[in-house]
């Protein structure tokens, strides 16, 4: 017996904002960057570090669905997730599915290495990092590098996301829309959702801190 699918609420409303704001702020970074705003693309920067240290510790104490623990699963059972989405039979979960789950900590893992970098990167005339001068001018060099050349790596992730997400579209799993307002249509039951300003309150906390460090 097939069972009814029906809509739950599988988002809070912290992840769904920290979903578009990675995505605002990114497109910051990229323009700033490009067009020598660098005054700005530091503010981007901490609120960018912000943003992944809230939703790294959302990812522990957050709501049920969105801790590492509920949706970070063995790599070997990606193939199986595939082959039922390939053939239809994949039924949509509450959380990020096997491959999704491995999609976002690849993700936030190349965020903070870019956020971090950025710390300490120098051109070596206008700008520096805030926390540049604590290392010494060839480690602020290679971190530099590193911080330019993780940005190519990140479009390029960004770009497979984009795939995978259309691609799961065509085969009737709407991703999109409950990053958008939260509800997905599925048989499983709700997950434990905690209040997302809790989350914002704490991001802004944290923002707040690092611009008087920072």
């Amino acid at each position: 017996m097939i069972q009814k699918e029906n809509p739950v609420k599988v988002w809070d409303s912290f992840v769904r904002l920290f979903h578009l704001l990675i995505i605002l702020l990114v497109a910051g970074l990229w323009w700033t960057a490009d067009n020598g705003r660098m005054d700005l693309h530091k503010d981007f920067g901490i609120a960018i570090l912000s943003l992944l240290v809230m939703r790294i510790a959302w990812g522990v104490f957050g709501s049920s669905n969105a801790r590492f623990k509920t949706f970070v699963r063995s790599p070997l059972q990606i193939p199986s997730h595939l082959k039922k989405l390939f053939s239809g039979q994949y039924q949509s979960e509450t959380t990020h599915s096997a491959a999704g789950g491995w999609a976002v900590i690849i993700m936030l893992g190349l965020l903070v290495a870019q956020a971090v970098t950025g710390l300490f990167s120098s051109d070596g005339i206008l700008f520096s990092g805030p926390l540049a001068s604590w290392v010494s001018s060839d480690a602020q060099e290679l971190l530099t590098d590193w911080h330019k050349t993780q940005f190519d790596a990140i479009l390029i992730v960004i770009g497979l996301h984009i795939v995978a997400v259309l691609m799961y579209r065509l085969k009737g799993v709407k991703l999109i829309g409950a990053m958008v307002h939260g509800y997905k249509k599925t048989t499983q039951p709700a997950p434990q959702l905690k209040p997302g300003w809790q989350g914002l309150l704490l991001a802004i906390a944290v923002w707040l801190l690092f611009m008087l460090l920072l």
